[in-house]
């Protein structure tokens, strides 16, 4: 992998996905580090994210230490003197967030959370709930983060100010600038990105999506950044893109649709894949629904995020070394058609050391020999 200047001083570079979520954002976002970790003073790298309680990203490390993050940046876990900076379009459960601070080791001194950040109250969570509640009938994952991000809108929701004390009193800073203030100090910024493209709120399949914009422009909008900050992006894709299950009541009857796809897909049968288990959400323990390949949403992604990089996960999921080389064929066709070209690579397992890049695909061969026995 290409990883010189990925992150730059004074620049953010963004990590978003380009699927419907659960594409290795967790794992891409890790295997960055890795590669990159001697080349920065990380006390002057910020780590920086919009997420919300309702999408879980799991990583594993090279040394096999394996952890979920849900409010908290990957990179930021990893780098243990990054501060962590929860921007204003984070949607943040208060409990949630004191226990996964712990459960992770990160110390509440280096997280600041912006005051406009909405808050999950239980009564969100509760209203979610419902089975005549939007949220049942679009199979979301019923978090209450949608319900906080509506009351927000409204105006008469609650932010991270109106519990500024508990807060601070639990070691947490509460800030109220935005992430200008690192970069004009000559910080590098990494802003990590919940969800997906293809459930963007004005983009994607309206009404089966999330409450918000999945975009570039939104990520570095949510951290008060402008597009001019931009250094990099990295979209995550993968290669049989999922959507979260359908909600079913006692009777196993359908109350709750998470949507449709893209033209180009037909849903698969997990019985489709040899020897892979049924996949379930992080959040919700769901069992996913799982589609073929999207020629359209790749193109649609290379486009909207215009990635400098692109990982692809789940590559273990092909059958033979054939049917992986003629996804990559498919990939450089798409690539070539919209003119947008990128340094990929490609996760064979969860963890960083199932993940190879181009270089080794095409000039050592031993490198998929591992993976196609």
């Amino acid at each position: 992998m290409h990883s010189d200047g990925f992150l730059q001083y004074g620049k953010a570079s963004v990590l978003i996905d380009g699927q419907f979520g659960s594409t290795g954002k967790g794992l891409a976002a890790a295997y960055i580090f890795e590669v990159i970790k001697d080349q920065y003073d990380w006390e002057k790298v910020v780590c920086i994210t919009n997420a919300a309680p309702n999408a879980g990203h799991t990583t594993i490390t090279a040394e096999g230490r394996k952890f979920v993050t849900f409010h908290m940046p990957t990179m930021g876990v990893l780098s243990p003197n990054s501060p962590i900076f929860l921007n204003a379009g984070a949607i943040i459960d208060i409990e949630m967030l004191k226990k996964e601070v712990a459960d992770l080791g990160v110390n509440p001194n280096r997280v600041f959370i912006h005051q406009n950040a909405a808050v999950i109250t239980p009564e969100d969570a509760e209203y979610e709930k419902q089975r005549s509640s939007s949220q049942t009938k679009i199979a979301s994952t019923q978090k209450g983060v949608g319900r906080a991000l509506a009351r927000k809108v409204g105006r008469d929701g609650r932010v991270v100010r109106d519990f500024a004390s508990d807060l601070v009193n639990s070691g947490f800073n509460i800030s109220t600038n935005d992430a200008n203030h690192y970069l004009m100090r000559g910080f590098a910024a990494m802003v990590e990105t919940p969800q997906g493209m293809g459930l963007s709120l004005n983009n994607g399949f309206y009404p089966h999506c999330t409450s918000r914009e999945v975009s570039v422009s939104q990520s570095l909008s949510d951290a008060g950044l402008h597009p001019s900050t931009l250094a990099h992006t990295l979209a995550t894709f993968r290669t049989f893109p999922i959507r979260v299950g359908h909600i079913y009541d006692e009777d196993g009857q359908i109350i709750g649709n998470s949507g449709p796809v893209y033209p180009d897909q037909i849903e698969l049968s997990w019985d489709y894949f040899r020897g892979v288990e049924p996949e379930r959400t992080t959040v919700t323990k769901r069992v996913r629904r799982i589609f073929s390949f999207s020629e359209q949403q790749y193109a649609e992604a290379l486009v909207r995020l215009r990635p400098t990089y692109v990982h692809i996960g789940f590559c273990d999921y092909f059958n033979d070394e054939d049917e992986f080389h003629r996804f990559i064929d498919i990939l450089a066709r798409v690539e070539a058609q919209v003119g947008v070209r990128v340094h990929r690579f490609y996760a064979f397992g969860p963890a960083t050391t199932d993940v190879i890049h181009d270089n080794e695909v095409y000039f050592n061969k031993m490198a998929l020999g591992r993976f196609f026995k």
